[in-house]
């Protein structure tokens, strides 16, 4: 069987859909389960073919989604077109639910200021200021959404990818996603609980094929996430990952430390407990792995001035 340019365009038409479709369209999951449907009969065929056609379209959708999950929250940090300042990211920083009245405080006296330089002193009133406060309050709520919907369906995309045996195409996108990594830490709880569970996924995984993975790609995905697994409790109200699940990606992170050479280890494990310390989250607890590249350290210089 050849591999046609239609086969590949159905699939990735269908997984396509599912970003367009609003959140809460009664025919978000009729797209999922029709997506969900096709693949799975690509794979039934035995076709070597087909499974590159999942594979592709796959890879291809992770990619798409992680854009705009990142164009997304970009909207969401800044305000829009208010240009509120960031809170979700000052929520992610020690002290930062404490803050967050103050500053809530801050941008509503500065919203106002730009409305009353915007549309003139005779323009504003009280009842246009609140009208406006409640179709901006309105419009973030479905930003929120909107970005909570893309977290959604990259969960779905990274087990996919790991059930068709293509997950390291998600690994490869997301060791250089430096700038999705910094949106989400300033996410809210909902999407950072789902980014917690896509890390975790990939962990797993990037320890399995640690192996034949490039040190690139081993390196971003642990120097570029650890922030966030840092801050992830913050916020929570509820568990994102249960102790095992903890626990096995824990596990995982120090397996693929190992295999990373000295120099790298240093930058991953002093960027980490710099975030650790901070962060009222337990987790993920890697002293033991610093323990070991103090050691190893202290081993390296041991043999150089000897």
């Amino acid at each position: 069987m050849v591999l046609s340019n239609e086969d590949v365009n159905f699939d990735i038409q269908i997984l396509a859909l599912m970003n367009e479709i609003p959140p809460k369209s009664t025919k978000y999951q009729f797209a999922m389960t029709m997506a969900d449907r096709i693949m799975e009969e690509n794979a039934r065929s035995g076709s070597s073919d087909l499974a590159k056609v999942n594979r592709f379209a796959l890879a291809s959708a992770f990619s798409r989604t992680s854009s705009l999950l990142y164009r997304s929250l970009q909207q969401s940090h800044w305000g829009g077109e208010n240009g509120a300042w960031p809170i979700q990211i000052l929520r992610a920083l020690p002290l930062g639910s404490q803050l967050d009245p103050y500053i809530r405080g801050m941008n509503m006296f500065v919203g106002a200021v730009i409305r009353f330089v915007k549309y003139g002193a005779q323009s504003w009133s009280v009842g246009g200021g609140l009208h406006e406060g409640m179709a901006s309050r309105s419009r973030g709520h479905e930003r929120e959404l909107a970005s909570e919907k893309l977290a959604q369906e990259l969960l779905w995309l990274a087990g996919k990818l790991r059930d068709y045996e293509a997950v390291d195409e998600a690994l490869a996108q997301w060791s250089y996603a430096s700038g999705l990594a910094s949106a989400c830490v300033g996410s809210s709880s909902r999407v950072k609980g789902l980014i917690i569970k896509i890390i975790a996924l990939l962990s797993v995984e990037l320890s399995k094929e640690s192996t034949r993975l490039p040190r690139e790609v081993k390196f971003g995905m642990l120097v570029l996430w650890l922030p966030l697994c840092c801050h992830a409790g913050n916020g929570f109200s509820y568990p994102t990952l249960s102790g095992f699940e903890k626990m096995e990606t824990e596990r995982a992170i120090d397996e693929v430390l190992l295999t990373l050479p000295a120099s790298d280890q240093e930058i991953i494990l002093t960027n980490w407990i710099q975030d650790f310390t901070v962060s009222p989250s337990d987790w993920p607890n890697l002293q033991g792995s610093y323990d070991r590249w103090c050691q190893l350290t202290r081993d390296i210089a041991a043999v150089e001035f000897t």
